[in-house]
Order: structure tokens, then C-alpha cells, then sequence
């Protein structure tokens, strides 16, 4: 099965344009929940997941318990990547698991935990958040990765068995070849083309293009979205953006990200984004509809 008889079962011809708009790092503050909520609420934003193991992931969970319509799933995190703003593992605190960096919270690059974290740690990490989700009210959509951790070759097998596990779907983009070695994963690419052909004929719900190049300052952001959106190509496509209301907090967390997250927000609570999209020849879905096929298959 192609992913294009995939959209097919969405309802969609294999010619239209379909984009996924994604909020990424939910939970991780109180502005990024804000932002996130209000950007849900407008109607141009269409799901996000959030960071279970992070500060402020009790409270995201309490508003998606009270408003079961929003499209959430787990952004699964190995990564804590701020300096003084930190998180930890929720499976365990040995260090033989390799969770943990010497402060006892998680790695702070994706190199430091592919390094160190062992794989099976890894999967029993990813099932604890996914878990803690669930008893905490969210109907998990499906899963994703904070800081492309998750989708290392060490890991990829655990992701995958838990959107078997679920059934839910778990973001993966059909890379190119091409696209791998850009990404400085060219040793890997036998790896990662049998793995995406295989999952591709299982009929896999694969993304056909992903946009994640999102962050920095932009004169004017809605356009800038509005851009991209005219841009898109046919086929499913999954579009993440950071959106979060700027504060002390914020400021205070991650200097160097807070005015274009607070962008991001801007953009996607702006009436002009708004009925630009509406102009466009594209359908907005979020993951929920995806996880229906899925399960009814």
C-alpha cells in the first residue's frame, strides 16, 4: 500500500495538498502552553504534543482533560536541552540506563543521548511517558520526537513498536535519500530506505514532505507561514512550529528562542494567516483522523 492509497483513505485524492500544523513542546512551559491552547482555539493550528517528563506538562494535561477535542500526543523526549531549565527521566534514576547526564537530568544534545542512553532504557523511557499521558486524561493522538532523538537508528525499532503498541500513529517522514545525507545521516541510509519501503508497502502512514526549518525572527511571520503554506507540494505534509506567549518566564527559559516562539504565536492567532489559509488550496487534518484509520483497519 502507498501512502498516497493512505490519503486516499482519509477521504483525498493522491493530488491534493494535505498539512498537518503542529505545535511542538507543549508542557515545557506555562507561555508555551498558553500560546499553544490559544493557537488550538483560533482554528489555524491543528494538533501538538506535549513533553510529558517537563514542568509544566501537569497543567497541559488538566486543560486537555477538560477540552477531550483537543488533537495531543506525546512529543517522546530523551533531551532537556536548556542550562539551568531542566527535566529528568521518568522510568528510572540509575545511571546504568544511560538516561541521565551528571546532574542527574536528561542529556542535553541528541548526540550525548544516542551516545549514552541504552536502547532498551530508551523504550521502557518512551512507554513511561506515553503512559503517564494516558492516566492523566489525554487521548493520545500520537507520537512524535523532541529533537529528532527518537528517530536515530538505535531507537527507531522502539518507535515503532510502540505506534504498533498503541495504535497510534508515530510522525516519520519518507526521506529521500538525498535528504539523509543533507541531514548528515548518509552512513545510514540503506538502513533508513529498506525501513521506509517496508513500512511504506504495510501501509504505514509515512509524511511525504515535513517543513521543521520553523524557528528564528521573521519582519513579518504570518507571511512568512503564508509562504511556506502556498509552497506546499501534493501529498501529506506535517508542518511543526513552536508557539508560545512571551513572559518573564520565557525570557528567563530560553533567550535565544523566546521572541520567535513568541512569533509563532503571534502567526497563528493572526486573522490575516487566518484567511490566507483559507484562500489556499489545502485541507488541514490533525492526527486524530489519521489514528481512526489506522484503527479501523
Amino acid at each position: 500500500m502507498t501512502n498516497e492509497k493512505f490519503i486516499q483513505k482519509l477521504g483525498f485524492s493522491q493530488d491534493d495538498k494535505v498539512v498537518i500544523l503542529h505545535i511542538d513542546d507543549m508542557g515545557f512551559s506555562h507561555a508555551a502552553n498558553v500560546g499553544a491552547f490559544e493557537c488550538l482555539d483560533f482554528g489555524i493550528a491543528s494538533c501538538g504534543s506535549v513533553i510529558v517528563p517537563a514542568p509544566w506538562f501537569l497543567e497541559a494535561a488538566a486543560i486537555a482533560r477538560r477540552n477531550p477535542q483537543y488533537d495531543i500526543g506525546v512529543h517522546l523526549t530523551l533531551t532537556s536541552e536548556y542550562n539551568t531549565y531542566r527535566w529528568r527521566a521518568l522510568s528510572s534514576v540509575d545511571p546504568n540506563t544511560g538516561l541521565l547526564a551528571e546532574d542527574r537530568c536528561l542529556w542535553k544534545t541528541t548526540e550525548e543521548a544516542i551516545s549514552n542512553i541504552k536502547a532498551e532504557a530508551a523504550e521502557v523511557e518512551m512507554r513511561s511517558q506515553i503512559e503517564l499521558a494516558l492516566q492523566s486524561g489525554i487521548d493520545v493522538t500520537h507520537i512524535d520526537t523532541h529533537m529528532g532523538t527518537v528517530m536515530d537508528p538505535k531507537f527507531i525499532q522502539s518507535y515503532l513498536t510502540l505506534s504498533n503498541d498503541y495504535r497510534i500513529p508515530a510522525f516519520l517522514p519518507n526521506i529521500s535519500k538525498e535528504q539523509l545525507f543533507l541531514m548528515g545521516l548518509g552512513e545510514y541510509v540503506d538502513i533508513y530506505q529498506k525501513l521506509l519501503a517496508t513500512l511504506e508497502s504495510s501501509g504505514f502512514p509515512l509524511i511525504d514532505h515535513m517543513i521543521i526549518e520553523t524557528g528564528g525572527v521573521y519582519p513579518n511571520k504570518s507571511q512568512y507561514y503564508h509562504e511556506l503554506l502556498k509552497e506546499l507540494k501534493p501529498g501529506l505534509s506535517h508542518l511543526l512550529f513552536h508557539p508560545a506567549k512571551m513572559s518573564p518566564e520565557l525570557k528567563s527559559i530560553t533567550p535565544d528562542s523566546a521572541e520567535w516562539r513568541n512569533q509563532d504565536y503571534e502567526a497563528f492567532t493572526d486573522a490575516s494567516l487566518r484567511e490566507s489559509v483559507e484562500k489556499l488550496d489545502i485541507t488541514i487534518i490533525g492526527y486524530r483522523e489519521i489514528r481512526d484509520i489506522i484503527r479501523k483497519q
